[in-house]
């Protein structure tokens, strides 16, 4: 009885110093699968879901949902840069906000407003973490962190490409001759030629009409 009194205090105390938050795999793989095809019109490489960088982002997004307060946890860190989304639960929610941050890119990438697009693209960045949770039955708030960090200042323009346009193919347009033209003035010489026909015969007739008449005077 004392060996099981002592591992039931073994394991509790084992749980106050190092709780266990268990990630949402599902979720953590949409917006994987989101950040990696966006990353790839970039020409960046694809991400890999880091459990351990994801065990913080699960921590924080769990205060944020009790605080209500939806602030980056430390701006000036240099192990991570972070990403967070408050959204409605209800279909295609995480991906919206892997669209939303990526609306960024119509910003400059120095504008504060396109940091989540330049962190979400970061060439340089090769692990993700991913936390989420309820702040109540509507609605809920995600946590992503990536790192190497990116957003680093002088950096910019090594991890953060623009997306290569592709080569439009000029087909030639052929130009088609219009044959109802022709037809048309074809026709016409042929209505113009019978009738010249049906004058000089009518004119030879009378011709004709007018020797007889002679002769027969």
């Amino acid at each position: 009885m004392m060996f099981i009194k002592i591992s039931i205090f073994m394991f509790l105390a084992a749980s106050e110093v190092s709780p266990i938050y268990a990630i949402n795999m599902d979720n953590a793989r949409i917006v994987l699968r989101d950040t990696n095809k966006r990353r790839k019109r970039h020409e960046s490489q694809s991400l890999a879901l880091d459990l351990a960088l994801s065990d913080g982002c699960q921590k924080y997004a769990n205060k944020l949902a009790k605080w209500g307060n939806f602030t980056y946890s430390d701006p000036t860190n240099k192990e991570y840069t972070e990403n967070i989304c408050k959204y409605e639960i209800r279909a295609g929610a995480l991906s919206r906000c892997v669209r939303n941050w990526y609306k960024g890119r119509k910003f400059d990438v120095l504008d504060p407003r396109a940091k989540e697009y330049t962190a979400l693209i970061w060439r340089s960045s090769q692990f993700m973490g991913y936390g989420d949770a309820n702040i109540n039955a509507l609605q809920g708030v995600l946590v992503v962190r990536y790192t190497p960090p990116g957003n680093v200042p002088g950096l910019y323009t090594d991890n953060v490409r623009k997306i290569k346009k592709k080569e439009k193919k000029h087909k030639k347009k052929h130009k088609h001759r219009d044959t109802t033209g022709c037809a048309n003035r074809q026709g016409n010489l042929y209505v113009i030629l019978l009738l010249i026909l049906f004058v000089l015969s009518t004119a030879m007739s009378l011709n004709d009409v007018s020797l007889f008449s002679d002769s027969a005077l």
